[in-house]
């Protein structure tokens, strides 16, 4: 493992490709020619541009960036936490050329992939699972709901980052999400509990299947199937439960066949929590576990890639340290022309000691392909006093142009305060 190919873009490329320089590791940075914010490729040794236009024709087309493995003549690829982190039919091309991959295989990554197969793979290992059924079209789909009972989720069986998930409290709801999905569109249906909180068990698992935990967060604040706020720990949820989580979902590891870093996410209702679904991937939280356990994720990825053993106890996880973090994501209503995203006529992070942004962005350059603006970071003794950091920090950041959610973000953490 030589020279990485990343097949990925924005902060997340910038930072593996500086983790790769400190391991001594040649880079290829992946860019579209269209993508007027490719800032993270000055952070490689090179760099190789895809054709297309849009996310699906460049960096998430399998095809597409193949075709650049086969042209850089890399060793090995690295994808963050974009969508080609959980493409099974990708990383089997990686597979079948001898290029090693930096995250799960493609036969445990092909089952995490189907909502309805993950879910009976973690119920046969004895996880708690909710009541759940698939279906296609109106009249299915509907049965499907009636068999499990209103209110109920909808999601797309092999969606990913929570796009297309509806919950319906009626027969009309459930008629409304398929009418809006696309044809043929394979429905997970699940119970809805209207009480609950989602919880995130992260984990790495080497080739030999050691497992050393990387902490556990919860979601505060949701909005268009995006996480927006999370915090660890976890509150509200008592320390025996956390760690039967952590024990399943370690086993549910186990059971997928899963290596190098992922995440486990379960759903706690009033009386007992519930297997969700794994996202075999860098977390986009990555930089909480990282605060909590003095540790670079992305260099440990790259290491359990090449075979390096990972001791379970080799850093504990400090949760007496309280993180949270903020994502500014570009609001869907500016994505109309996408990957043409707009223009930033003002933006300034208050990046400091207490509070850290993440971000690439060049606010002089018009503003392509960005989903994220930024992502910012505070860690303290308590949830609260973390709160007051980055609520200060994103107090005094100004974002103009773009929507962000900057303000549904601060109204959030006045709770927390």
């Amino acid at each position: 493992m030589q020279h990485v190919l990343i097949a990925n873009r924005a902060a997340i490329a910038a930072r593996a490709a500086r983790t790769c320089r400190g391991m001594n590791l040649e880079t290829t940075a992946l860019s579209a020619r269209a993508d007027t914010q490719n800032t993270h490729v000055t952070w490689a040794d090179h760099e190789i541009t895809v054709p297309g236009h849009g996310l699906s024709d460049t960096y998430d087309s399998a095809e597409r960036v193949l075709d650049a493995v086969d042209r850089s003549g890399v060793d090995c690829v690295y994808p963050g936490y974009g969508s080609l982190a959980e493409n099974a039919e990708f990383v089997m091309g990686l597979e079948d050329r001898g290029v090693t991959f930096v995250g799960p295989p493609a036969r445990a990554l092909r089952l995490a992939g189907s909502k309805a197969e993950a879910v009976e793979v973690a119920r046969r290992a004895g996880v708690p699972v909710l009541p759940h059924a698939s279906g296609r079209g109106r009249d299915e789909v509907l049965a499907r709901v009636r068999e499990i009972g209103l209110p109920a989720v909808l999601k797309p069986e092999f969606g990913h980052g929570g796009q297309g998930v509806r919950i319906a409290h009626t027969a009309a709801d459930v008629e409304q999400a398929v009418a809006a999905g696309p044809a043929r569109t394979s429905w997970y249906v699940e119970k809805y509990l209207p009480v609950n909180q989602v919880i995130g068990i992260s984990l790495a698992v080497d080739r030999d299947g050691t497992v050393l935990p990387l902490g556990e967060r919860e979601s505060l604040l949701v909005a268009d199937g995006l996480k927006l706020l999370e915090a660890s720990p976890v509150a509200g949820v008592d320390t025996s439960t956390l760690a039967a989580m952590r024990a399943d979902a370690a086993r549910v590891a186990g059971e997928f066949g899963l290596r190098n870093v992922m995440t486990v996410e379960f759903i706690v209702g009033p009386d007992r929590y519930y297997f969700l679904e794994v996202n075999g991937r860098l977390p986009l939280a990555y930089r909480m576990s990282e605060s909590q356990m003095d540790i670079d994720l992305v260099e440990l990825q790259l290491r359990i890639a090449r075979g390096e053993p990972v001791p379970a106890d080799a850093y504990p996880v400090d949760r007496a340290r309280h993180c949270l973090e903020a994502r500014l994501f570009v609001h869907p209503s500016e994505l109309g022309s996408f990957p043409e995203v707009g223009t930033l006529s003002r933006f300034e992070m208050a990046d400091g000691d207490a509070v850290t942004f993440t971000w690439t962005v060049d606010p002089a350059r018009p503003v392509t392909y960005e989903l994220i603006l930024a992502q910012a970071l505070a860690a303290n003794s308590s949830r609260a006093a973390a709160a007051r950091l980055l609520r200060k920090g994103l107090e005094a950041s100004r974002v103009e142009g773009l929507r962000c959610y900057l303000q549904e973000i601060l109204h959030r953490l006045n709770d927390e305060c």
